[in-house]
């Protein structure tokens, strides 16, 4: 079953639907240190306001294997051009349905959908469900058929051809012959008949599905948005990841090696062989690194006092400071950042990873410094144990 949402919006909503489904673009540094760059990267969330709903956030159904390798992206249904749109000639066989109509209709509907290759539209979901929902049901009918009939959600569809009753069958083609036929006679019928409205040729039943674009106008009418983004904001710091490492307990000063092993051959663009495969390669070497890192642990006031001194004496000696705090008090959240950053009169940055594995960080504070064609970690004593 392939289960496309397909429908339009008039410009105001296609504005806020671009809104709500961007992420928040990724901060660049004006420095040319691939290290910072990599910080703040990782370090930009996303923004609050750009959450979908809670309703248009589904888990997809239990599917057995076999089904669900047909659900894989770019699997062929050979779904034909369904295309919503007044001014574009549309070639097709479409049988709208809705689950209005009984049990048996609506799989004799995809049994014809599945032998004719057409296409099952919905008008929407019912009233306070979501996309989740109308596939489960769905599934539990269409399992059998080989193949899976393609499926659809399109509301437009529905009112281009004034569809008010289902099941409605409606093949058009490429010469813009369009037959109609309310009830299920069949492809193989509907095909003979002369174009335009063959009339109802079997029971019809209520469309009980709202139309999936005045009910989304709906939904989002009733968003508090506002309120939306207070949560997510406030819960940010709940949801990130934390590094717990020890107190350093003496001041230790060890150098680290940052050498990567080519895997195959660098070549310059002209051709010729910049790094053998197998060579090593010393990043410090070719691009030393400017920045000083100070990391510390946020929630220590000890390791803040440190990482501000620290932070000071670099900076009278004209060398960049970036601070990254390994963890902070998430039940205050922003209110501790801001603290922070107050404190050390610098914006403060999320420890990675990477970083901790990169560096080999294992006690904190830990100042890392480029020194000549090396890295030197310095761990420092806090009086804090």
């Amino acid at each position: 079953m392939l289960l496309v949402v397909r429908f339009q919006f008039f410009s105001s909503y296609l504005t806020a639907t671009a809104l709500i489904l961007s992420a928040s673009s990724v901060a660049q540094a004006a420095d040319e240190d691939f290290f910072l760059k990599g910080i703040i990267r990782k370090q930009q969330p996303e923004l609050a306001s750009r959450r979908l709903p809670d309703w248009l956030q589904t888990k997809p159904a239990s599917l057995n294997p076999e089904f669900e390798q047909l659900l894989k992206p770019g699997k062929s249904f050979n779904a034909p051009n369904n295309s919503a749109s007044e001014h574009t000639v549309m070639q097709g066989r479409w049988i709208f349905v809705s689950f209005g109509m009984p049990a048996e209709e609506m799989k004799a509907a995809a049994e014809e959908a599945s032998a004719t290759h057409s296409l099952l539209v919905f008008r929407g979901v019912e009233k306070d469900g979501n996309t989740g929902s109308i596939t489960r049901r769905l599934y539990k009918l269409i399992k059998p058929l080989k193949p899976v009939p393609a499926t659809v959600i399109d509301p437009l569809l529905f009112t281009r051809f004034n569809v008010t009753a289902v099941p409605t069958m409606i093949e058009s083609n490429s010469q813009q012959e369009t037959r109609i036929a309310r009830g299920l006679p069949g492809f193989e019928w509907l095909s003979k008949q002369d174009p335009g409205d063959a009339g109802q040729k079997g029971p019809v039943f209520e469309i009980t599905e709202p139309d999936m674009i005045e009910e989304m106008k709906r939904r989002m009418e009733n968003i508090d948005w506002a309120r939306q983004k207070e949560d997510a904001v406030a819960g940010f710091w709940k949801k990130q990841d934390e590094f717990v490492l020890p107190v350093a307990k003496e001041n230790r000063t060890r150098n680290v090696d940052v050498s990567i092993v080519s895997s195959q051959d660098i070549r310059h663009p002209d051709g010729r062989i910049i790094f053998k495969k197998g060579d090593k390669i010393n990043p410090q070497a070719i691009i030393p690194m400017r920045h000083a890192y100070i990391v510390f642990d946020a929630t220590r006031q000890e390791q803040v006092k440190i990482a501000k001194k620290m932070g000071d004496v670099l900076l009278k000696k004209q060398r960049p400071v970036v601070y990254l705090f390994s963890k902070i008090d998430k039940d205050s959240g922003w209110k501790h950042y801001n603290e922070t950053v107050a404190i050390l009169n610098g914006p403060i940055y999320k420890l990675n990873k990477q970083i901790v594995d990169r560096f080999q960080l294992q006690a904190l504070p830990s100042l890392i410094e480029g020194q000549g064609d090396h890295v030197v970690v310095s761990e420092v004593l806090s009086e804090e144990r």
